[in-house]
């Protein structure tokens, strides 16, 4: 899962992101309201954990734009501030949540599998399954649900099939995965995409699944259970 930050204390930002990339979330960071607006109207962020006090342009304001914009990534807010007009406002704005400061990592990492969980996007806390595979999100092992057949991924390739299983219904285009796994400015280019959905094909092959990544001639990829 792709998550953006939106904080201007550095020092607190790097935590979270460290932090959260030890989970394995994929994580940005903006420092300003006016970055992290711009950032997350790339629609490609699953969850936008949300400053209120920022310079530029304060949170409830990114919110508000956001939410303007159709965009549905979950939104948790950040704030040094408990009052409870703060919290009702940021709700009322379209948040999914509201965190104050100081918390702790082990409850804001909760959360962020409570938010989740809302949109459906997990089968349960740690394990995503497709057909006859289980795909630990915590160990970042492909197994096969039928014969135990186990692999590690390396972490683009687990980014990359977590994309694809939590999106098992459409067809994901390269331009979208190539911004969802490397980010809206990264310099990485599209044959990446076709690169590493063919170390996954390899990997998906080796412990026997029933399954494949179909590639849709002209427009990009889907999971489908072999037939």
């Amino acid at each position: 899962m792709r998550v953006l930050i939106v904080e201007d204390e550095y020092a607190l930002a790097d935590v979270l992101k460290a932090t959260l990339e030890h989970e394995n979330y994929t994580v940005d960071i903006a420092s300003d309201g006016e970055d992290g607006l711009e950032q997350g109207l790339t629609g490609i962020y699953d969850i936008i954990l949300l400053d209120v006090m920022l310079p530029k342009m304060n949170g409830f304001s990114v919110l508000e734009k956001l939410r303007k914009e159709k965009i549905t990534s979950h939104v948790v807010m950040l704030t040094a501030k408990s009052e409870l007009d703060d919290k009702v406002k940021g709700l009322d704005c379209g948040a999914d949540d509201y965190m104050t400061k100081p918390f702790q990592t082990r409850e804001l990492l909760a959360r962020l599998r409570a938010v989740s969980r809302r949109k459906g996007e997990l089968s349960d806390d740690r394990v995503l399954r497709f057909a006859d595979i289980e795909l630990d999100t915590k160990s970042m092992e492909l197994t096969n649900a039928k014969t135990g057949a186990s692999i590690k991924l390396g972490a683009k390739e687990f980014q990359l099939l977590e994309y694809l299983l939590r999106n098992s219904s459409q067809i994901l285009t390269r331009e979208q995965i190539a911004e969802k796994i490397w980010g809206f400015d990264s310099d990485a280019e599209y044959n990446n995409v076709e690169v590493y959905i063919s170390f996954l094909r390899k990997k998906i092959n080796f412990i026997g699944a029933a399954c494949r990544i179909k590639a849709v001639r002209g427009v990009g990829y889907i999971m489908e259970e072999a037939s």
